[in-house]
């Protein structure tokens, strides 16, 4: 068994992407059971539900699991901008029988400056806790740290690799261009080569001390060997997963459709190996 699964309690170098709003606790749970590592996105909720969905896990599995956070720089108010908006889009609101807001707000609290988060994962400590679209403050990771959970963070490039590194984390996630959900840069305004799976993943390997876990459209056992053979310690798989009965996915997502069909071609064939490929075409929309 690889440093890197010993490290994250798993039998499986397959890890089950954090999709917020797709994944549930009864999938993460399903692929801890399964030997893999199951995760569940707290990003978009708050600290007590986050907690809820912990319980939830530990009620199915006893296996390691990973809880993700957003950690995307919070937003600046900007007063004049924002009432433009509310103004401009008064009129759609009224036209669908509705009032528009007095003012907007963030949607997700970034856990960068949620306190009430940090405290369930140090009260709850799971395994495992990752973190999205950047990395949290050095006194944030320590704590975590020194509360013995293991961090995970994702990086698009050899720049984010490297603060991740230094930061202190225990690994890093390898998120090709591929990925089909939120790829999570840090800062959103910089230049992006848009590195593939493939080349990231190989640049990480060879320029960091720390394990890699590649990510961003590894669809089959094919490709996850194809990352170990690059020498990444696991592989992460998001959309895969979509087919899966625990999935949380809306029947009208594109993504869903997607999930249906990989189920028919595995019906129909027995698994994924002999399944035909699928008609390209875009599954979240354009980028940009």
């Amino acid at each position: 068994m690889s440093t890197l699964l010993q490290t994250l309690g798993i039998g499986l170098p397959i890890i089950q992407a954090p999709m917020a709003g797709v994944s549930t606790p009864a999938m993460a749970a399903a692929v801890s059971n399964a030997g893999g590592l199951g995760s569940i996105g707290v990003g978009p909720v708050g600290a007590e539900s986050a907690r809820g969905m912990i319980a939830t896990v530990r009620a199915a599995t006893d296996r390691p699991f990973n809880v993700n956070v957003f950690c995307n720089h919070p937003a600046v108010v900007d007063q004049s901008r924002e009432a433009a908006w509310l103004a401009r889009l008064a009129p759609v609101f009224r036209q669908l029988g509705a009032e528009p807001p007095a003012r907007l707000t963030e949607i997700y609290r970034s856990f960068v400056e949620d306190d009430a988060m940090l405290a369930v994962l140090l009260e709850e400590r799971p395994r495992v806790v990752s973190f999205h679209f950047g990395l949290p403050p050095a006194e944030r990771i320590a704590a975590l740290r020194d509360a013995g959970i293991v961090l995970l963070a994702t990086a698009t490039n050899l720049e984010e690799a490297r603060s991740i590194a230094t930061a202190g984390v225990d690994a890093v996630v390898a998120q090709g261009f591929e990925a089909g959900g939120h790829r999570g840069v840090f800062d959103p305004e910089a230049h992006d080569d848009h590195l593939g799976t493939i080349a990231l993943t190989r640049l990480l390997v060879r320029r960091l001390e720390i394990p890699v876990i590649a990510a961003g459209g590894i669809m089959d056992g094919a490709g996850i060997a194809a990352c170990l053979l690059l020498g990444a310690g696991a592989a992460q798989l998001g959309t895969a997963f979509i087919a899966c009965p625990e999935s949380a996915a809306d029947e009208n997502l594109p993504g869903r459709a997607v999930g249906r069909r990989l189920r028919a071609h595995r019906d129909h064939d027995g698994d994924f190996r002999s399944a035909r490929p699928l008609p390209r075409q875009p599954i979240h929309g354009p980028r940009g």
